[in-house]
């Protein structure tokens, strides 16, 4: 068993909390870009019983992504508890190796069997090792000298998810001991997120000890499993999926599941990415250009979500619609545009590849923090990216989906604006 991550102080909880939220947000893009790169018909080259097969992974994979939303929302609101700040920001991917403990290498490739390899590592539990999966260059960071007692807030060694939970869990039993639950739970309940919202069971505002233990159990159990053998965790989904690829491939060798799709896809190279030879920077000007779409509907959506987790002056009404668009956001938008983009060519440097998202995220990705400006700039941002739609379509865009965007962004405006 690894040794336990310990937490002295506020400060050290709050950063944790802050790299749990950071961690749930770039495996959930893994698992997106991942579900969007399955073939979705027999033309391309599979049979009606392996498309029957995948369409279920589909969904499973999308379902567990869901999930990993729900908890960085649950660690924004174990954030908000204890006086910090809800965290949606992240590093762009393929995430540094400076980023994370050594075990944790997230980039976008897709979906494959070394690929659901990697995801059963991550949703791994405590003690189980890391065979068939590469871990090169993971162990070749230098890592600081810790001490328990630092007074500033700093890193910590973990090694799954699970780990770093349990640490967490530790650290607010400890800080409860030093301060009371009154002195350690000084965050407002109300300006957290309910599942009245989303209809998500357990995202509950986090009030006391109690109600703390109780997200960071919902987050290891949904992911790892109770003791690793619940077949509905993570880890027991993507398990079988694996099981029942492999019994797939027995029958036929040449079986494919994947999209010929690049790994970690970019229109613009992004800034933070330390290892510029892993990633594939897109060249067909369309695709580029519907890439950048993507990107933009992407930070628009995290920015909402970023609203209903630090969200000030909105009545319930407003938050409720805030909620919607989001939903409404990732199915009507990110969905369609995701899928599309794995259909389509990378262009000249990739032959006979396809793109992908890259869910790039810009300096200036947050939401605004202010009510009546961040609700003005999110109908300002809608509208221009509807009418983005548009002008791709006037220069030859013939993406079947690209009308339905257009016309989905242009709605949320309009209710937004209404609402403000």
């Amino acid at each position: 068993m690894e040794a336990p991550v310990r937490i002295e102080n506020r400060a050290q909880l709050i950063y944790l909390l802050t790299e749990a939220a950071e961690l749930e947000h770039g495996i959930m893009c893994c698992y997106l870009f991942s579900a969007f790169s399955i073939k979705k018909a027999v033309s391309e080259g599979v049979t009606e019983e392996q498309l029957a097969a995948m369409n279920r992974w589909r969904r499973s994979i999308l379902q567990v992504a869901t999930e990993e939303m729900t908890h960085m929302a649950l660690a924004c609101n174990l954030l908000t508890a204890v006086g910090g700040k809800p965290h949606t920001q992240r590093p762009n991917l393929p995430t540094s190796p400076q980023a994370y403990p050594p075990t944790f290498k997230l980039q976008l490739k897709p979906f494959g069997r070394e690929t659901l390899e990697s995801f059963i590592f991550l949703e791994r539990p405590e003690g189980e090792n890391s065979e068939g999966v590469d871990m090169t260059g993971t162990d070749d960071a230098p890592r600081s000298l810790v001490f328990f007692n630092d007074i500033f807030s700093s890193e910590r060694q973990y090694a799954t998810v699970g780990h770093l939970y349990r640490g967490i869990q530790d650290g607010f039993r400890y800080l409860v001991q030093k301060h009371g639950e009154k002195g350690l739970f000084v965050g407002p309940p109300d300006a957290q997120i309910a599942k009245s919202f989303f209809g998500v069971p357990g995202l509950n505002p986090v009030t006391d000890l109690a109600s703390a233990i109780a997200a960071i159990e919902a987050i290891v159990e949904q992911g790892e499993g109770a003791s690793g053998d619940n077949e509905n965790s993570h880890y027991g989904r993507f398990r079988a999926i694996g099981e029942e690829y492999d019994q797939l491939l027995n029958d036929d060798p040449d079986f494919c599941p994947g999209r010929p799709v690049v790994d970690n896809p970019y229109s613009v190279l992004p800034q933070d990415v330390s290892d510029l030879g892993s990633i594939s920077l897109l060249d067909d000007r369309m695709t580029v250009q519907i890439g950048s779409l993507f990107d933009a509907c992407y930070e628009i959506l995290m920015q909402i979500i970023s609203r209903l987790l630090m969200h000030t002056e909105e009545t319930e009404k407003q938050l409720a619609l805030l909620a919607s668009v989001s939903i409404d956001l990732m199915t009507d938008v990110i969905g369609p545009l995701g899928e599309a983009l794995t259909s389509l060519p990378a262009g000249n440097a990739h032959p006979g590849m396809t793109a992908g998202p890259s869910f790039r995220f810009t300096r200036d990705g947050a939401a605004a923090p202010h009510r009546v400006s961040a609700w003005a700039l999110f109908v300002e941002r809608l509208n221009e990216m509807s009418a983005y739609c548009g002008i791709l379509e006037i220069q030859g865009s013939t993406l079947p989906v690209l009308g339905r965007v257009k016309s989905s962004l242009a709605r949320y405006a309009k209710q937004l604006s209404e609402a403000a």
